[in-house]
């Protein structure tokens, strides 16, 4: 009769979830330049931790002096650190082997989203599996951003009236030409063009997008090298033009030095995100008032516009101590704990956000 009330007792009493049931999860998030943007990325994470009980130590680690790329290599070759990590562009393809596969994880977003560019699922999908999940989060497309005020006043050209807001471009007159003649123009005033020549991203974006613009490209799809060509040579030829109108110290920018350049008020142009444009609206309101982001200038093979399409992607460490099995993408507690990717990530529907 006591064992049957034991039972009895054991049986009623209800399972109660502590503050950290699911264990233990470490996250390192780029960290982002426009004042306050973290708080998103921190407010949607905490949602998500106290909903799934799951204790969250976040890190917002900065692209500037490559410290969140030393810390990607750092941790890879150590085999320790954070469960979760952002990385960019070609970074998951070069720490393949230490991530943890996300097919599931992806399957379910395209389902509910569609496919994603071809140019992420290149970067993305190594070996016929995919190492990262795409994110929002960092993505940019990095067009010009021009005084309105020197532009007009030195180069004459109209930034508004070639990208009227609300309305279509009409910007058949912004060629390649054009922005070297505005480049040359507005360095002798006293307000040269605010592009880097340095080997972090801002600066090879904006190589990469002038380079297309010329049908050039260094390496085919099929990896051939492509360097030899008559494309490749009319490029070099047009950067070596630009490059005698852009600041003197242009070859040792990073990505922070052309947002500094436009905030002080020193250049009439740069290629950037809106970031530069928030800083400037808290920091230099005065110069806020007189940019204008807008289109790219068209070459002899189009328009096209320096982009960043996949920072932010995530990547799971393949490492075995110390996994939370609740969060991580191999979680067997179903399929509730995989929608942390699909929040951070930006790709799922309101409707699925329960």
């Amino acid at each position: 009769m006591a064992k049957a009330s034991a039972a009895s007792v054991a049986i009623a009493t209800p399972f109660v979830r502590t503050a950290h049931a699911a264990g233990k999860l470490t996250v390192g998030f780029w960290d982002h330049w426009v004042p306050g943007a973290n708080d998103a990325t921190k407010s949607l994470v905490e949602e998500w931790a106290e909903r799934e009980k799951v204790e969250v130590q976040m890190d917002f680690i900065p692209s500037q002096g490559m410290k969140l790329q030393m810390t990607t290599a750092a941790e890879s070759q150590a085999k320790a650190g954070h469960d979760i990590l952002a990385m960019s562009t070609w970074l998951p393809s070069g720490h393949a082997s230490t991530l943890e596969p996300v097919d599931d994880v992806m399957a379910e977003l395209i389902k509910q989203n569609g496919r994603v560019s071809g140019t992420v699922e290149y970067l993305g999908k190594i070996g016929g599996q995919w190492i990262g999940v795409p994110a929002t989060v960092g993505s940019q497309i990095k067009g010009p951003c021009s005084r309105i005020d020197l532009m007009k006043q030195h180069a004459g050209i109209d930034v508004q009236a070639l990208y009227p807001a609300g309305a279509p471009p009409n910007a058949d007159s912004w060629t390649l030409d054009v922005f070297l003649k505005a480049a040359e123009a507005c360095h002798k005033a006293g307000f040269p063009f605010g592009i880097g020549l340095g080997t972090t991203a801002d600066n090879v974006d904006t190589a990469g997008a002038i380079f297309h613009s010329f049908g050039a490209v260094l390496v085919d799809q099929d990896t051939k090298i492509t360097v030899k060509s008559d494309a490749v040579r009319q490029a070099l030829d047009y950067y070596k033009r630009l490059a005698q109108f852009l600041p003197s110290d242009a070859p040792a920018w990073d990505d922070s030095s052309n947002n500094k350049w436009l905030v002080a008020g020193r250049g009439a142009l740069i290629m950037n995100p809106p970031s530069a444009w928030a800083v400037a609206k808290r920091d230099a309101p005065k110069v806020a008032e007189q940019l204008w982001t807008h289109g790219m200038p068209a070459g002899p093979k189009g328009r096209y516009a320096p982009s960043h399409p996949t920072s932010g992607r995530f990547g799971t460490s393949r490492r075995t101590s110390r996994r939370p099995r609740a969060c991580c993408c191999t979680s067997q507690r179903g399929r509730r704990p995989r929608r942390w990717w699909q929040q951070a990530v930006g790709m799922t529907s309101p409707r699925s956000r329960s």
